[in-house]
């Protein structure tokens, strides 16, 4: 998929000017296809798979060429995995078995407005706001490393080269005491010795102990004696558009070299704790790779009689375990970020790393809501005035608002709608107290403030899922312009889980939209057998699709969205399926694709191969239209909407297999062969093998075979042959005027082998054979 829809190492405008000094924008291939052809579809559909329509009576598109172009930057940084010795490789040698992994440099680590005005991130907490022992807490997942004491999903900041010769040892983590209860979860003992699980998920709350109370945040643990775990920190988000910002800096020696403005509730750089020289040493840490907050890492020094300052430098020495390390250092210079806004009203970020004399152009864009679609631009004198114009661009200094959304207890749907900050969950923070109102629960922070901006509302959207909406919002206000604060999964030390974590989000856009339900019930429909179903078949299965169950005398499903076993259930027990009168519908059942029907052939008359250890089927693509893993394109072998020109275009029907009808002749020659000759290359046959058909003149001879059909009539008279041939082949369908026409051609020929066969072409070649409904007969 990677590789057919190009978005196979497809790499952020950020990184590729920064490496290349050029401006390349995501590929937007596989962006624009998973939203088309696999999960909503391009117009806006009712529950029965009807067109929404807008007030002028004209159908609405599902997304925009705005949507597809962020959506696109989410698909930035995949690549292939190594290749393994226990796996075919590719003709390139790559490993296409594997999931792709994300190279975080590669990826594009800016906001991203999604479907409907809504971010990618919508609904997730802020990272600043989760408890620091979450490590601790019921849900905490940990994931087994093995020998190795690296993450494999976060950033340790390790300076390059250090680890080259496989020494670990300079790179320190917490090691657990063996009565600890954290210790305990991770070793699972059975009869005395650790079991140590891949992945560890904790049941309920467990209490810290030792080492562990200490820790601001944790990334790896030693469980016993060089066996390790990663912590896999909750998914969370954090705003691009501060107030409080901090500059951190990349360098030991320069303070203002590779620096940049960042949030200081970010747990992003490291302490350099000053002396009244102003330099600075970095010995405070818990283990190797340690990020902190400004807070923290102030409060880290001033233990130590410090402080953090604007250093001079930092120095190598006397830092212990803490010396490998080569990422960001806090300093107490305070900084803002400026808001680069084009004509169009997308915005950038200039957090400091901006290099002088380098174009705006080059800084990636995204979407944002402004307020009645007023922003400063160039065409307005940037805001008269409020900006400051660069070129075609407007340069602006923002304040962020932090403000509560409702002063009283709203309704379900009000929260739902305007609600975007997500809450810690109960599970792993004790509220000062709790109402319920049924369809709401409200968690509340300050019991004097029942309806502060820090209060959690709990309640179950439309698609079954309970969601945590703090009643605050964040807005961003550069004079009398506003927008709503853009929620993104990155820091400035961006790591692929929170990669992970934004590519889940994403996926989420596609599978909770209200057209994923008509759109997979119409194609899953379709796959069954009944190109046009009713709307109120796809609004049967939609329903069972949504509510994740369908009652059939007992109830199916796990009553979740998106439940398949329900789905399917609601298809083929649905009276549509099963209703015999509707095989006389003309527009009722459809096309059987090529490569079932030649399965069917196989399967029902009994093939036997006689020769190699498996059946392989040759150029099937070439020959009958359709092959095995051999689709052609993301619009596989047909398109579920196709309609051949002639009367079914002209009813308004579709029938997507009749795309392929252009090979039938190769699928008819294929399918007579076989019954002739057995599988072989013979007369249009279905694998690449010599044959000379000056050698094989008639039927029944098997010599250049690998296999043939044995299907035998022995003892039947001819009716009953012709009613077994039409029960196995045409599902009992075979119509009394096909019948009575295949019996008077075959009852005068002699051969009883010859006999069989002319009556098998005969068959295959029925309408009955080639589509599941009326044939008009």
């Amino acid at each position: 998929m990677g590789d057919m829809l190009s978005f196979h190492e497809s790499k952020s405008t950020e990184y590729v000017w920064s490496t290349e000094g050029s401006i390349q924008y995501a590929d937007e291939n596989f962006a624009r296809e998973i939203m088309q052809l696999l999960s909503i579809g391009t117009i806006q559909l009712n529950m029965d798979g009807t067109h929404k329509l807008d007030s002028q009576g004209n159908v609405i598109p599902t997304y925009t060429n705005s949507d597809v172009a962020e959506y696109a930057r989410v698909w930035t940084g995949f690549t292939r995995r190594a290749t393994r010795g226990n796996i075919e490789g590719g003709n390139d040698g790559g490993n296409s078995i594997d999931p792709m992994k994300i190279r975080i440099e590669w990826r594009d680590h800016y906001p991203k407005m999604g479907l409907n005005g809504k971010y990618i991130g919508d609904g997730y907490p802020l990272c600043q706001d989760l408890p620091r022992d979450s490590f601790l807490q019921k849900g905490a997942e940990w994931k087994l490393l093995g020998k190795s004491r690296l993450p494999k999903e976060q950033e340790l900041l390790l300076i390059k080269g250090s680890l080259s010769d496989g020494n670990h040892t300079t790179v320190k983590v917490t090691k657990l005491s063996s009565s600890s209860a954290l210790f305990k979860e991770l070793c699972r003992p059975i009869y005395g010795i650790c079991t140590y699980p891949s992945i560890v998920e904790l049941s309920d709350n467990i209490k810290c102990e030792g080492l562990e109370c200490d820790l601001d945040n944790v990334k790896v643990v030693e469980v016993g004696t060089g066996v390790f775990y990663e912590f896999i920190h909750h998914p969370c988000i954090q705003f691009p558009f501060f107030v409080n910002g901090k500059l951190v800096s990349n360098s030991r020696s320069n303070v203002y070299e590779r620096s940049k403005c960042v949030d200081e509730n970010w747990a992003v750089a490291a302490a350099a704790c000053c002396d009244e020289n102003f330099s600075g040493i970095h010995n405070t840490c818990k283990y190797t790779g340690e990020l902190l907050t400004f807070i923290v890492a102030n409060s880290r020094c001033i233990e130590k009689g410090k402080s953090i300052c604007t250093y001079k430098d930092v120095s190598w020495s006397q830092c212990g375990f803490c010396c490998n390390y080569e990422g960001y250092f806090w300093t107490d210079d305070s900084c803002n970020v400026f808001l680069i806004v084009d004509e169009n009203g997308d915005v950038s970020i200039d957090s400091g790393a901006h290099k002088s004399g380098d174009s705006y152009s080059s800084l990636t864009f995204f979407r944002v809501q402004w307020e009645n679609n007023q922003y400063p631009y160039v065409g307005n004198l940037c805001g008269n005035g409020v900006c400051e114009g660069v070129d075609s661009y407007c340069r602006c200094i923002v304040e962020v608002e932090e403000t509560r959304v409702f002063s009283s207890l709203p309704t379900r749907e009000d929260v739902l709608t305007s609600l975007h900050i997500g809450g810690i969950n109960p599970a792993l923070k004790k509220y000062a107290g709790e109402q319920n109102f049924g369809d709401i629960i409200v968690h509340i922070e300050n019991s004097e403030f029942p309806y502060g901006k820090r209060t959690v509302f709990e309640v179950v959207d439309d698609f079954g899922i309970t969601k945590f909406l703090m009643n605050m919002k964040s807005l961003v206000k550069i004079g009398s312009f506003q927008f709503r604060n853009t929620p993104t999964f990155f820091t400035a030390v961006p790591e692929v889980i929170d990669a992970q974590y934004e590519t889940e989000a994403a996926l989420d856009h596609y599978f909770f939209h209200t057209n994923t339900a008509p759109f997979v019930a119409l194609r899953l429909i379709q796959r069954f057998g009944i190109s046009n179903p009713s709307p109120a078949f796809i609004e049967r299965v939609s329903n069972a699709f949504t509510n994740g169950y369908v009652d059939l005398n007992a109830p199916i499903g796990s009553r979740k969205y998106g439940d398949l076993a329900s789905t399917i259930a609601a298809i083929i027990m649905d009276e549509e399926s099963r209703s015999v009168i509707l095989d006389s519908d003309p527009s009722y059942g459809s096309l059987r694709e090529p490569l079932v029907k030649v399965i069917s052939l196989m399967r029902n008359l009994g093939y036997v191969q006689t020769k190699g250890s498996f059946v392989t089927l040759q150029g099937l693509q070439d020959i009958i239209g359709q092959e095995s893993y051999e689709m052609p394109s993301i619009f596989s072998f047909f398109l579920s909407d196709y309609a051949p020109p002639g009367d079914i275009a002209m009813a308004s029907l579709v029938s997507p297999e009749s795309i392929l009808l252009p090979s039938a002749i190769g699928l008819v020659n294929g399918m007579i062969s076989m019954i002739k000759f057995g599988l072989s290359g013979c007369y249009g046959g279905f694998i690449n093998s010599w044959c000379s058909q000056k050698e094989i003149i008639s039927g029944g001879d098997y010599e250049k075979s690998v296999g043939r059909l044995t299907y035998s009539a022995t003892g039947m008279r001819i009716e009953e042959t012709i009613d077994d041939l039409g029960t196995l082949l045409t599902s009992g369908r075979l119509s009394s005027t096909n019948r009575k026409m295949v019996i008077d051609r075959i009852r005068s020929i002699e051969s009883n082998q010859m006999k069989l066969q002319i009556a098998q072409q005969f068959v295959i070649s029925s309408p009955e054979f080639h589509s599941t409904g009326s044939t008009g007969k």
